[in-house]
C-alpha cells in the first residue's frame, strides 16, 4: 500500500511515523519550505531555538510521551511548576488556587464562589464536554453569574473569538478546562516543556523517516487532485503526479475546499462552512523578567491581546543565552483590522499596551522583537461542531483527513495530534499499529 500525506505538521508527521511502522510506502508532501506547520522554531542567535506560536504540554499527554520514548527524546521532557494569572482594573489576580478566586474582588464574594464552582464543574464532569448545543457563555451566566462572567469569561472569549463569541459551544469549555485542571498535583499545575524545542521532535521525525527510505518533498503545494473512475488516486504538485493507494490530507479545510471544488461543489461547500481563527503572536526578548507569572489571561478590554506567556517562568533562561522570552497573543478574524496592520505599527502598539499594562518603562531591555501570523490557527469550535467535522473517510474513496477540526471538543496541542493521527491510521486499516499508542485523558478523535 502507497499513502501520499498533504502536510508535514504534527499530524502529518506522526501519521507518516506510524504507517512507516506499519510497513506502509508514505510520501510526505509539504508546501511550506520546512516540515513543523505550527509547531514552527526559529533561531534567537544563539542558544535553543523557539517556537513561533508558544507551546507547551500536560503531565497526561501520554500520547506525546510514547512517542518521545519512541523517538528516544524522553530525557528533554521537562516538567515544572507553573502560575497563572488574570489581569483585570489594573493589577494582576493570582488564580492558582480556590482561595485566589476567593480574593479576586473585582467582584463580590458570591459571584467569586460561583466563579470558582461553576468552573470546578465544567473541569470535573465528562457529562459536559458533550454538550456542544448548549452556548458556553449562556451557561457561564446562568452558573458563574453575569458579573462574573462580565468579568472573567466574555472578555476571554470575545478576545478569542470577537463577536462570534456567544456561538462557542460548552463542550468545547469543557475540554480545555478539563486539560488544565488535570494537570495539577497536589493544587499546583505541573507544565511540560521539550528541552531544545519542539524542533527536537520534528527533526527526530524527519530523521527516523528518512532511515525508512520515506519520500519527503517541502516547498510541494499540491494543485490539484488525481481522480479516475470517482476515485482520487493522487495529486499534482509542481506538474508532477504522485499516485497513491490513499491521499491523507491534513491541511486545513479551506485549502482541501480548494482542491476538491472541481470534483465534487457539495463537499467543498460542507468544508467551507467550518470557519477558522487567524492567530497573532509576538515574541518579545528581554534582559530582565517581566513578571513572576508563566500564563496572564487579559481581561481589561483597553488591550489588544488576550494572552501575556512569559515561556521562561517554565524554560529557563540559560537555555536562550540569558534572555527573558515573553508571547503576547491574540485570535482574530481576517477581515479584523488588527490582522490588516503593518508589521511594525503593530509592534509598536503592542510595545506601547505592554508597557502600560506592566506599570514601567521596558523599551531599554528589549533585545529583540518578532511578529508572526498564522492565518488558519484554530477552529472555530461553535454550537452543534459535531455536525460540521468532515468524517477522516471522505465521501470520495481514496481520500482521507486528518486534521485540527479531529482534536474537538479539546484543545490543540501535539498530543492531541499524535491522538489523531493514531485514529487516522486505524481507519486506515492497520488497528494494531493504532492500538500501540497508548489513550490518555484526551478527548480528541471523538468524531472522525
Amino acid at each position: 500500500m502507497h499513502v501520499v500525506i498533504l502536510g508535514a505538521g504534527a499530524t502529518g508527521l506522526t501519521a507518516a511515523y506510524l504507517l512507516r511502522r506499519a510497513g506502509v510506502e508514505v510520501t510526505l508532501l509539504e508546501a511550506a519550505s520546512k516540515p513543523g506547520g505550527l509547531l514552527t522554531t526559529f533561531s534567537l542567535g544563539q542558544g535553543d531555538p523557539i517556537e513561533c506560536y508558544y507551546h507547551h504540554c500536560f503531565t497526561h499527554d501520554v500520547e506525546l510521551q510514547w512517542l518521545l520514548a519512541e523517538l528516544g527524546l524522553s530525557d528533554r521532557l521537562i516538567y515544572r511548576p507553573t502560575t497563572m494569572a488574570v489581569y483585570r482594573e489594573g493589577r494582576f489576580w493570582p488564580f492558582n488556587s480556590p482561595l485566589d478566586v476567593l480574593r479576586f474582588r473585582p467582584i463580590g464574594l458570591l459571584e467569586r464562589f460561583r466563579l470558582g464552582l461553576s468552573g470546578w464543574l465544567l473541569s470535573r464532569l465528562a457529562w459536559y464536554s458533550r454538550q456542544e448545543e448548549v452556548s458556553a457563555l449562556a451557561w457561564f451566566r446562568r452558573w458563574a453569574g453575569p458579573k462574573a462572567t462580565q468579568a472573567v469569561w466574555l472578555p476571554l472569549l470575545q478576545g478569542k473569538f470577537g463577536e462570534l463569541a456567544d456561538r462557542v459551544s460548552l463542550a468545547w469549555m469543557a475540554g480545555r478546562l478539563h486539560q488544565r485542571a488535570s494537570s495539577r498535583r497536589s493544587g499546583q499545575e505541573q507544565l511540560g516543556y521539550l528541552r531544545g524545542s519542539l524542533q527536537v521532535l520534528v527533526d527526530r521525525l524527519v530523521e527516523r523517516l528518512a532511515d525508512w527510505q520515506t519520500a519527503m518533498c517541502w516547498q510541494c503545494p499540491a494543485e490539484a487532485l488525481l481522480v479516475e473512475n470517482g476515485r482520487v488516486v493522487g495529486v499534482r504538485v509542481q506538474g508532477k503526479a504522485f499516485r497513491a493507494d490513499a491521499l491523507v490530507v491534513t491541511t486545513a479545510p479551506a485549502i482541501l475546499a480548494g482542491l476538491v471544488r472541481p470534483i465534487c461543489s457539495e463537499y467543498a461547500s460542507q468544508l467551507d462552512s467550518i470557519q477558522y481563527l487567524a492567530a497573532v503572536c509576538m515574541l518579545v526578548s528581554l534582559r530582565r523578567p517581566l513578571t513572576q507569572v508563566y500564563w496572564t489571561n487579559i481581561t481589561d478590554p483597553d488591550y489588544d491581546f488576550i494572552g501575556l506567556v512569559e515561556h521562561t517562568q517554565l524554560a529557563s533562561p540559560d537555555w536562550y543565552g540569558g534572555r527573558h522570552l515573553v508571547y503576547l497573543t491574540r485570535y482574530v478574524r481576517p477581515e479584523e483590522p488588527l490582522w490588516q496592520l503593518p508589521e511594525q505599527q503593530l509592534q509598536e502598539r503592542w510595545l506601547e499596551q505592554l508597557e502600560r499594562l506592566i506599570g514601567r518603562p521596558i523599551r531599554n531591555q528589549i533585545e529583540g522583537v518578532w511578529l508572526f501570523r498564522a492565518r488558519y490557527a484554530a477552529p472555530l469550535p461553535e454550537l452543534g461542531f459535531s455536525r460540521r467535522i468532515p468524517a477522516m473517510r471522505s465521501p470520495l474513496p481514496g481520500l482521507f483527513v486528518a486534521g485540527m477540526v479531529h482534536i474537538y471538543p479539546d484543545e490543540r496541542s501535539v498530543n492531541n495530534c499524535i491522538r489523531v493521527a493514531a485514529e487516522l491510521v486505524r481507519i486506515l486499516g492497520f488497528p494494531a499499529i493504532a492500538d500501540q499508542v497508548p489513550r490518555g485523558l484526551s478527548l480528541a478523535g471523538r468524531y472522525v
